[in-house]
């Protein structure tokens, strides 16, 4: 985990924030458990002698992705919740290079928290924005983070923290693709690199505050944003 700027305080900080979002995601993940939708595991694509990857995307809606009652694509329960697609539990393998590329479709909205506008834990601490490399944007400038983290009960062998911006498409963007029958502005397309370590299962979530409910600092992070399937996951690193 990388520090803030200011020296050993900023350092520490970090540190301290950076044990809290893991506290946090673990309580909230722990406890919605076989909450809402269920997604299938998504394994990323590997070869042998070659790294892996995997793609995703992330919507301002569910209709790309989530099942109507018919089993196809129709938003299912919740189709104005945003969501990444298409699943949230994900399966990569351990000590390898992943490459993740991400299509993200949504718009900007402010963090509460500015320790999630910088690139962390990734290869080279950097990103890719539509082929520009860069190490971090603009609290305002985020639609969603992608972010890893340990789970607190975890040994020190499998500490892990990766954490990347996702940079919305401007709200005045025109539309420029139907995707399920639903209409969306190009998306940015986001691209980078990190190692994970050794086996186990992690949580995945979104810091960003794009769903729905709540009050004050915790604004924006009932619905989807508490929801599996949706902005909250699991990866599991098998060996």
């Amino acid at each position: 985990m990388q520090g803030t700027a200011g020296g050993p305080l900023g350092a520490l900080v970090a540190v301290v924030l950076g044990f809290a979002v893991v506290l946090g995601a673990w309580f909230g993940v722990s406890r919605l458990a076989n909450l809402g939708y269920e997604p299938t595991v998504l394994a990323a694509h590997t070869s042998a002698g070659q790294d892996a990857s995997i793609t995703l995307e992330s919507y301002p809606n569910s209709y790309p992705c989530h099942g109507s009652a018919s089993g196809a694509p129709g938003g299912g329960d919740n189709p104005g919740w945003v969501t990444f697609c298409p699943s949230t539990s994900l399966q990569l393998p351990a000590n390898t290079v992943v490459t993740v590329e991400i299509l993200q479709y949504d718009t900007p909205t402010t963090l509460h928290n500015q320790f999630f506008d910088k690139v962390r834990g990734t290869v080279g601490g950097t990103m890719l924005l539509n082929g520009r490399p860069i190490s971090g944007v603009p609290a305002s400038d985020v639609a969603h983070t992608f972010t890893l983290q340990s789970l607190p009960s975890n040994q020190p062998s499998k500490y892990f923290f990766v954490s990347v911006p996702l940079v919305g498409v401007a709200n005045t963007a025109p539309n420029a693709e139907t995707i399920a029958g639903h209409h969306y502005p190009r998306p940015n397309v986001i691209r980078f690199q990190f190692r994970t370590g050794a086996p186990g299962v992690y949580v995945w979530h979104c810091y960003d505050p794009c769903g729905t409910g709540l009050e004050g600092y915790q604004h924006g992070f009932g619905g989807p944003m508490a929801t599996t399937g949706y902005m909250s996951g699991t990866i599991k690193v098998v060996g």
